[in-house]
């Protein structure tokens, strides 16, 4: 029982640092500049490929393509995308790699997952963010449906290099995963706090 507490306890220190941090911080993006955000564990066994449509900070619009693949208990994600802004537009580049460390008990209801991240943003300058966040959520499931769905939410502190400067956010990222068949996710999310913005993913999994 000692190990799965300490599980629990260190997940909780984690997201309350990163509530606290949200109060006095101004928040950015994650590693590609938009609000995209991640469950607590994959929705494939072998692999994903999606399209993410966002709203994200100090653009119009984000259109993403990515490709996600299963390493045992962990996944990495890459990301390609553009960023339409008013003033020059950006490609961004990204990976993600997520790590399952907390699996819900009757102690604790809900499954958590480590999340790393590093990004580019490149529109003249280059803007370089390595995002670390910690998700929270639960699945469930409509047996006589097949239908599932994920709640969640992912604090992230987000340490940024670029244009000759330094800086540091912390973001709040709230998410709905939603299973609608064997092999199509639709997945919602959105920042909380000084971070405005919202994404619409559609994925394929196998």
């Amino acid at each position: 029982m000692r190990q799965p507490r300490r599980k629990v306890q260190s997940a909780l220190r984690a997201t309350g640092l990163a509530l606290v941090a949200l109060v006095g911080t101004p928040a950015v993006a994650q590693e590609t500049g938009t609000p995209v955000y991640s469950a607590p564990y994959r929705a494939f066994s072998d692999h994903e490929l999606g399209i993410s449509l966002s709203a994200p900070p100090k653009a119009d619009i984000g259109l993403e393509g990515f490709y996600g693949f299963a390493s045992g208990r962990n996944d990495w994600s890459l990301r390609l995308g553009y960023l339409d802004r008013e003033s020059e537009s950006a490609l961004a580049a990204g990976a993600r790699f997520r790590s399952r460390l907390v699996t819900h008990s009757d102690d604790f209801p809900l499954d958590g997952a480590l999340t790393v991240g590093v990004g580019a943003a490149f529109n003249g300058g280059t803007v370089v963010r390595v995002p670390v966040g910690f998700s929270l959520g639960r699945r469930f499931n409509n047996g006589s449906s097949g239908i599932s769905f994920v709640p969640y939410i992912h604090p992230v502190v987000i340490p940024t290099f670029g244009n000759d400067k330094s800086d540091f956010g912390v973001a709040l990222g709230l998410g709905l995963d939603l299973r609608l068949g064997r092999s199509f996710d639709l997945r919602l999310s959105g920042g909380f706090g000084d971070m405005e913005g919202f994404a619409v993913t559609a994925a394929w999994v196998r």
